[in-house]
């Protein structure tokens, strides 16, 4: 299924954002869950959401199973 992904970008130490990309990838689900990683050309992106579009971030690091989810999702 062939489906957009928004690579969006916090703004310094806000909760706002901006759509840096849009790009079509051929994805494995059609709906993705907070939380879930997509591999897309070698990178790492962090599903931030997917009701109406699938909104995704760079996420570069390792998920720690010993922190809270949402403590761990970068807003910058």
């Amino acid at each position: 299924m062939i489906r957009k992904m928004y690579i969006i970008q916090y703004l310094d130490q806000s909760t706002a954002w901006f759509v840096r990309a849009t790009v079509e990838i051929q994805a494995a689900h059609s709906k993705y869950q907070k939380g879930d990683i997509i591999k897309v050309n070698h990178q790492n992106y962090l599903v931030i959401e997917d009701f109406g579009r699938l909104r995704v971030k760079r996420f570069d690091n390792e998920i720690n199973p010993f922190i809270p989810f949402t403590d761990q999702i970068p807003n910058k």
